[in-house]
């Protein structure tokens, strides 16, 4: 593409005034002076006279008659700021069209003029436009204009800078100040707008000049092409694939009734005379093809001082193209035409240029008027494609394939409003998977009430298929895992992911709460898959929707259904958005409305939060003292018996302690022993069910006293003994493994200790692990012999003998260090997998006591010949931080 008109960068302000800090700095406040430049007088105008130096711009008109020089003259004064610059100004004359002449002075920001060796204007300049007046109109030199040029100002992608363009004309030059702006570009060239010119008859600004963009090296590369009148109706377009987005001018600011559709509207430029260089820039779509353009240029019911384009440019990123249009438009009523291109283009940018126009009757001869109510007029441009006079289904047909034909009929399907998407749901089922990918794009594009019927579907369907092929692919996996592995279960492949339905999921929460009428009508009456995929939808985006639609759901879902439903309605009920929604279900009237099962699941669904709303106990009461509880309903009601006992819900706390110590059913008890651990009050109540009859509510109460000893909670007195008790005594090896660990997670006690050593002898390795683990965590040096004895002795099992290690560890046993060196070199090479494990636990327990020569000790696991992970426990243990004391 050829340069534009405009060569410069445009830095933004904050870079501008680091430059003009950086020359401040280095030159000081003095200025190095610049020679004084005459301009002489010219017809009708003062000779002037301009200086620059430390003082500022110094200017004097003189007469015509006279000598003229800078002496005596007005001193302009210039910002704080561009003082210091002025030793690097230069001043310009200009001459214009008519002989006249202004001074354009500026100074480069960077300190020195701009030149062969920089862009002209790098860094921007501040520029000053200076005038004789008149002759007869006084002495004082006019300032028509100043301030900085290519310094933009604004955010990113809407900055504007000034810029000054000195545009030759004839024998002479136009002189024309405007904003370059980044969101008004001529497909990406940079485009003066909101013009105006210097006036050679008043040496005034004036408002509203057109300017030609379009540099004239590239106006004379253009590509030319003749407009052809079209006698009998074109192929119509389905759908207007230009978009107006900018315009450099336009009456009433109506730039985008140039592409409506519409033959009664038109786009009028909105500047004086023929509107050389006025523009409209329209967005299109890469993947189409254009051959060609059909243009409209008279409005059905006119324009006031409306006329014709003699020629326009149409513009691309990197092509330009002249059209001649061959007679005046603004004389053929209705007329159309067409602009064949000489080949097909694909632009995301076009944009239309006018260049010379039709004089209209009145005024005056051949060639560009100038009358100040002319206004250069086009009614409609649409773009010609190799889709023109198809209809939306053909265009929903063509997507078939996904090749470039079907992505350029997506992409005019994407610019075609609800007719198009309408047209695209409609086609959908017939698409192949690639067609409908491309399909679901151009349904992105409608507003969220058009998709969310679409889009629900294919969560239905889709949860459906997936649900049907799950078991499928199951039973594919079973048969071939039993040809390839015999005796190993083998573990299906997970299915592939459905891309319909990750997009129906998708953009069903972009929507959020204008799915939840139709996802809340799937959850009542959608298939049982298509329920479950609805119901977790709707949790998420609309959850105080979701809340009865979900408990409405839930009366009659039964299995695996029914667990899915219950996780949603507990993933809504959680949201604060749900809140005010919650606290309505649990009042004690709108509870009792719905069936026993879904006040349970609601209650359960609230998890911890069920103390936090209002009405919760009162709803928890109303359930638990029905007389006849079954069985379900007892067991059920634990959790939230435990959560209103946490908020001090004494009533709830007072079921649970029952529950634990009374009720007959065995798994009631384990249930409440469970929740228990979690309620500081109910650890006397803990201790008590250690020594229930069933084995595993004691070991329930056992393990639930552990998590409320790691928690930080103090246990009766007691607790240690009868811990101890069933460490010692208890036939179940589960039982007796939990009382350990329990009493491990406890402080150390001389007794507790005792239990622990006692339990070295157990049959179970298990119970002498666990043992071992609680006697490292209490530090129990008092007993680090017999631990020594366990990790020493070859007989025990391995895991008892690792544990040990780890103990003896804990215990700062510096005595082993050198059988822990021995175990871990022994690990590089190990005969069985015991001298694996034995290594492993060895560096962990050099790693906490650190010996100083810990480095010497593991250097030859630290060669390349070592296995990976052997390697790397050994550079953990180097860099591990001492847990012992060095002696």
């Amino acid at each position: 593409m050829s340069r534009s008109p405009f060569r410069f960068r445009r830095p933004r302000l904050g870079a501008a005034a680091g430059l003009i800090a950086a020359s401040a700095a280095v030159g000081g406040s003095a200025a190095a002076q610049v020679a004084p430049v005459v301009l002489p007088h010219a017809a009708g105008q003062q000779a002037l006279a301009v200086r620059i130096d430390a003082g500022g711009v110094t200017a004097r008109a003189c007469p015509a008659a006279a000598a003229c020089a800078p002496d005596g003259g007005k001193v302009l004064a210039v910002p704080s700021e561009v003082a210091p610059l002025l030793g690097g100004a230069r001043v310009v004359p200009v001459t214009l069209a008519d002989g006249k002449r202004l001074a354009k002075i500026e100074v480069p920001a960077a300190g020195k003029p701009a030149g062969a060796g920089a862009p002209e204007g790098a860094g921007g300049s501040w520029v000053m436009l200076l005038a004789a007046p008149l002759a007869g109109k006084g002495t004082e030199p006019l300032v028509l204009w100043s301030g900085w040029t290519g310094v933009a100002t604004g955010e990113h992608g809407e900055g504007r800078s000034d810029a000054v363009v000195v545009e030759p004309l004839g024998s002479g030059n136009r002189v024309l100040l405007g904003q370059l702006r980044d969101d008004v570009t001529l497909c990406g060239r940079p485009a003066l707008v909101g013009a105006s010119e210097v006036d050679p008859r008043t040496m005034m600004l004036l408002k509203g000049a057109s300017f030609q963009n379009l540099s004239a090296e590239e106006r004379r590369a253009a590509g030319k092409v003749v407009a052809e009148r079209r006698d009998a109706d074109a192929p119509v377009a389905t759908f207007r694939l230009l978009r107006p987005t900018a315009a450099s001018s336009a009456v009433g600011k109506r730039f985008a009734e140039i592409a409506d559709g519409d033959p009664k509207t038109a786009w009028s430029e909105g500047k004086v005379g023929a509107g050389r260089g006025e523009f409209v820039s329209f967005s299109s779509a890469d993947e189409v093809g254009i051959t060609g353009l059909g243009l409209r240029i008279k409005p059905s019911d006119g324009v006031e001082g409306g006329a014709a384009p003699r020629t326009l440019f149409v513009a691309t990123p990197d092509r330009l193209f002249q059209v001649s249009l061959p007679e005046d438009a603004w004389l053929k009523e209705s007329a159309g035409y067409e602009v064949k291109l000489p080949e097909e283009i694909k632009a995301s940018c076009i944009a239309v240029v006018l260049d010379d126009a039709y004089a209209p009757a009145g005024a005056g001869g051949r060639g560009a008027p100038s009358a100040p109510e002319v206004r250069v007029t086009i009614a409609e441009v649409t773009a010609r494609t190799a889709f023109d006079g198809q209809n939306p289904a053909a265009l929903v047909g063509a997507l078939a394939g996904g090749g470039e034909r079907s992505r350029a009929a997506a992409a005019l399907l994407a610019r075609g409003g609800p007719e198009a998407v309408e047209a695209a749901i409609a086609g959908y089922d017939r698409l192949d998977p690639a067609g409908r990918q491309l399909a679901r794009g151009v349904i992105d594009t409608a507003p969220c009430a058009v998709q969310i019927p679409f889009l629900t579907a294919r969560l239905a369907s889709g949860a459906a298929s997936a649900a049907q092929l799950a078991p499928g692919a199951a039973s594919a996996g079973r048969a071939s895992g039993l040809a390839s592995a015999p005796g190993r279960a083998p573990r299906a492949a997970p299915p592939e992911p459905d891309p319909e339905l990750h997009h129906a999921r998708d953009r069903i929460r972009r929507c959020g709460r204008a799915a939840a009428p139709a996802l809340a009508e799937i959850v009542k009456a959608g298939a049982p898959a298509a329920r479950v995929a609805a119901a977790r939808e709707l949790a998420l985006v609309a959850p105080a929707e979701a809340i009865p639609a979900l408990l409405d759901a839930l009366a009659g879902a039964r299995g695996g259904a029914r667990r899915e439903l219950r996780a949603a309605l507990a993933l809504a009920a959680r949201s604060e958005r749900a809140a005010s929604v919650v606290e309505e279900e649990v009042q004690l009237e709108r509870l009792r409305a719905r069936p026993e099962d879904a006040q349970l699941d609601l209650l359960r669904a609230l998890g911890p939060a069920l103390g936090r709303v209002k009405g919760g106990g009162a709803a928890f009461q109303a359930l638990a003292s029905a007389g006849g509880a079954p069985f379900e309903r007892r067991y059920l009601l634990q959790a939230p018996a435990a959560a209103l006992a946490r908020a001090g819900e004494a009533p709830a706390e007072a079921y649970l302690r029952a529950s634990l110590r009374k009720d007959a059913d065995a798994h009631v008890r384990l249930r409440a022993a469970e929740v228990a651990a979690d309620v500081p009050a109910l650890a006397p109540d803990l201790l008590a069910a250690a020594s229930d009859p069933d084995a595993r509510v004691r070991e329930a109460a056992i393990v639930a006293l552990a998590r409320a000893v790691s928690a930080g909670a103090k246990l009766p007195a007691g607790a240690g003994e009868a811990l101890a008790a069933r460490l010692t005594s208890d036939p179940w090896t589960f039982i007796r493994g939990g009382a350990a660990l329990a009493i491990g997670a406890m402080p150390a006690t001389t007794a507790g200790d005792r239990a622990l050593v006692g339990a070295l002898a157990d049959s179970s390795p298990e119970v002498r692990q666990h043992a071992l683990d609680g006697l490292g965590a209490h530090r129990a040096t008092a007993h680090i012999e017999v631990v020594r004895d366990r990790a020493e002795d070859k007989e025990e099992d391995v895991e008892v003998r690792a544990r040990a290690i780890l103990a003896l560890g804990a215990m700062c046993d510096a005595s082993s260090v050198d059988l822990w060196t021995r175990l871990a070199l022994r690990a590089k090479s190990p005969i069985g997998e015991h001298d694996q494990r034995l290594g492993s636990a060895a560096l962990a327990a050099l790693g906490s006591v650190h010996p100083a020569d810990l480095p010497a000790r593991l250097k030859p696991l630290l060669d390349k010949d070592t296995p990976h992970g052997l390697r790397e426990a050994a550079r953990a243990a180097l860099s591990a931080p001492p847990q012992c004391r060095r002696r």
